[in-house]
């Protein structure tokens, strides 16, 4: 069973995660933009976004002291850099912390080149992707069957791409929605419209070969389980026992989530209506995957059972 004290985990895995994830959809969207000679407009697309993830990952970041007995003690972790993956997660996890806000100071200030923006934000890429990683490998524990395999990574990156690319898609549309009730059309307006709908239809893709990549994952690790030693088997009786019910509304979230950013993808250019009439349905979508994300961290947690002292 999941021990409700430890709730900052999930917290924390999730919130950063989905800060990793938008920072590289966001970034991907950026260097696109830039690479038309539209590194200007690709900023003003972006700041606002570049602090909403600022502000998710430093929240997962003080969320997560709640987990610790003694919170004030937390940088003995970089103690132990040659050996545990926990204290590369931490010192990568405030790395991307810091060059997200060094980001943001960049381009709210027009600081240095756009060469030095795009670096530092692939930078920040670099060193989010690093903290997924790492803290996928703290869960690689042997005694741990349910957790110990390659489905532990996967299920944890296909969570960033899933979380990260609906929250931007949603952060774009309201920034868009908001410049348009200032502004019905303008220059800038065309300009952002001109950016955004084409990425709208590529994270739809992303999305949507995420959730895929969720349920294979989820297909291989049931498999070798079942096939496993008793606790391994005893994994799957909760999964589909105990917890049969949650994994099913965890799956079916999925699912509709994924239907319903092709949906809006497809039915936006037909409607003729405005590209911010997709930010409800984006929206609705975001939250069906987060409820979805939250519920597979707590089955992640729940089924696993300990092998050995």
């Amino acid at each position: 069973m999941v021990n409700l004290r430890e709730w900052a985990l999930p917290v924390y895995t999730i919130m950063m995660q989905m800060a990793v994830g938008g920072m590289l959809i966001l970034w991907v969207i950026y260097a696109q933009a830039a690479r038309r000679g539209q590194a200007a407009l690709a900023t003003r697309i972006s700041q606002d976004a570049v602090i909403v993830i600022f502000v998710t990952a430093a929240a997962a970041v003080v969320g997560s002291h709640f987990h610790l007995s003694r919170p004030l003690l937390s940088y003995l972790a970089f103690n132990n850099l040659g050996t545990s993956w926990l204290s590369r997660e931490v010192l990568f996890t405030v790395l991307f912390v810091l060059l997200v806000g060094l980001l943001w100071l960049l381009q709210r200030y027009a600081v240095g080149s756009p060469k030095l923006r795009l670096a530092t934000g692939w930078a920040a890429v670099l060193m989010g992707l690093a903290t997924v990683y790492s803290m996928s490998q703290v869960y690689l524990l042997p005694p741990q069957v349910a957790w110990n395999s390659l489905t532990t990574p996967v299920a944890f990156f296909a969570a960033t791409i899933l979380l990260g690319g609906l929250a931007v898609s949603a952060l774009l549309l309201m920034n868009l929605y908001l410049l348009m009730l200032r502004e019905q059309a303008t220059v800038e307006v065309e300009g952002r419209v001109a950016v955004i709908r084409p990425a709208m239809r590529a994270i739809a893709l992303v999305i949507v070969a995420a959730v895929i990549t969720e349920i294979v994952n989820y297909v291989v690790q049931i498999t070798m389980l079942a096939q496993g030693a008793s606790s391994a088997r005893a994994s799957v009786d909760l999964l589909l026992g105990l917890y049969g019910v949650l994994f099913a509304i965890r799956l079916a979230l999925l699912g509709f989530g994924a239907a319903g950013s092709v949906a809006a993808n497809l039915w936006q250019p037909k409607s003729g209506k405005p590209l911010t009439r997709m930010l409800i349905p984006v929206y609705l979508a975001f939250l069906l995957i987060l409820v979805s994300e939250v519920l597979g961290r707590f089955l992640f947690y729940a089924i696993h059972v300990r092998t050995g002292i």
